[in-house]
C-alpha cells in the first residue's frame, strides 16, 4: 500500500511534480553512490558513508523523510532536512529527528510551509521562495550582456559586500559556470554607467520541487550603487526578455527585506517559507 505522503504543492506547484520529486528523494534512502559522493564532499570524521543516506523513520505511528544537510557545505554548520511527512505535524518529531542524526549534532531542522495556517513548529526563516508570472516591462534602464567580460568586477564587488552586510555569510555568488549557462540558455541583464558595471540580474530554466521556469540565479548591485533603485530596474528589465506568462521564482534570505520588497514591486509573492527549527535551545 503506497505511503500516504502530505504533498499539498504551494501557489504555482504542480502535484505530479513534487511526487516525481518525492520518488528521487526516497530513491536517496538506498543510493550507495549518492552516499559515497555526499560523505566525499562534506567529510565528519569517524562516520561511514552509510550516515549520509537519507532515512524513513516511525515516530507515533506516522512516517518522516529526513536527510542531513550542511549550511554552504561546511561541514560545522549541520542541520537536518524534514523532506516529507505523513499525517498531522506532532512536537515530538523534532527530538526524534535529533536522536536520528545526533551522530552529526545537527544544529537544526528545517522544514518547508507553505500553507496560510501557522507553521506546526516555533523556528526561524530561513528562506522565502518568491514566485511569480513574468509580465514584461516597456522600459527598463539596462541592456542585455552580451558576454561576461564584467565578471570579475562583479566577483571582487560581491567580496566587498560580504565582508561588510551582515547577510554575507548566508549568501554565494553565481560562479563563471553558472553564468556561462544563463548566458547561453537563459538571460542576462546588466547595469552599466560608461565603463563600470553596476549590477546583474541572470535567470535559467530550472526545476525545484514543485515548479518549473525561470531560476532568479543572480541579482546584485555593486555596494556603492545601491539604493538607486536598480536592483528593481534590473529585475524588470530581466523579465522583460522573459515569456509573457512563464513562472518567474527564486530564493530570498528570510532577513533580505530589501530584496524581498525588490521582488514584490516586481510581481512576484511569497509562496513557500523554509523554517529552520533550532536544537538545544532550552
Amino acid at each position: 500500500m503506497p505511503i500516504p505522503w502530505c504533498l499539498d504543492p504551494p501557489p504555482f506547484g504542480d502535484s505530479a511534480r513534487v511526487s516525481s520529486w518525492l520518488e528521487k528523494q526516497l530513491s536517496l534512502c538506498d543510493d550507495e553512490a549518492f552516499a559515497r559522493g555526499f560523505a566525499a564532499s562534506c567529510p565528519v570524521s569517524g562516520l561511514s558513508p552509510e550516515a549520509y543516506s537519507h532515512q524513513v523513520l516511525d515516530v507515533d505511528g506516522e512516517k518522516l523523510l529526513v536527510g542531513i544537510r550542511f549550511k554552504g557545505g561546511d561541514v560545522a554548520r549541520p542541520f537536518v532536512d524534514l523532506i516529507a511527512w505523513t499525517g498531522e505535524p506532532r512536537p515530538r518529531w523534532v527530538i526524534a529527528i535529533q536522536e536520528a542524526f545526533a551522530q552529526f549534532a545537527p544544529e537544526a531542522v528545517r522544514f518547508r510551509w507553505s500553507k496560510e495556517s501557522a507553521p506546526p513548529w516555533t523556528g526561524e526563516v530561513g528562506q522565502y521562495l518568491f514566485a511569480g508570472l513574468a509580465a514584461g516591462t516597456l522600459h527598463a534602464s539596462v541592456s542585455p550582456a552580451r558576454d561576461l567580460s564584467w565578471f570579475d568586477e562583479f566577483s571582487q564587488a560581491f567580496d566587498k559586500w560580504r565582508t561588510t552586510s551582515p547577510l554575507g555569510p548566508e549568501v554565494w555568488p553565481s560562479n563563471l559556470d553558472d553564468l556561462k549557462k544563463c548566458l547561453k540558455h537563459g538571460h542576462i541583464v546588466v547595469a552599466t554607467e560608461g565603463d563600470k558595471f553596476l549590477g546583474l540580474a541572470a535567470s535559467l530554466w530550472q526545476t525545484e520541487r514543485a515548479f518549473e521556469g525561470w531560476m532568479i540565479m543572480e541579482e546584485f548591485v555593486v555596494p556603492e550603487a545601491q539604493g538607486r533603485g536598480l536592483g528593481t530596474a534590473l529585475q524588470q528589465g530581466l523579465m522583460q526578455r522573459l515569456p509573457q506568462g512563464d513562472l518567474v521564482w527564486g530564493t530570498i534570505q528570510g532577513d533580505n527585506v530589501a530584496s524581498q520588497k525588490t521582488a514584490a514591486r516586481c510581481g512576484r509573492r511569497p509562496v513557500e517559507t523554509w523554517w529552520f527549527i533550532p536544537l538545544g535551545a532550552s
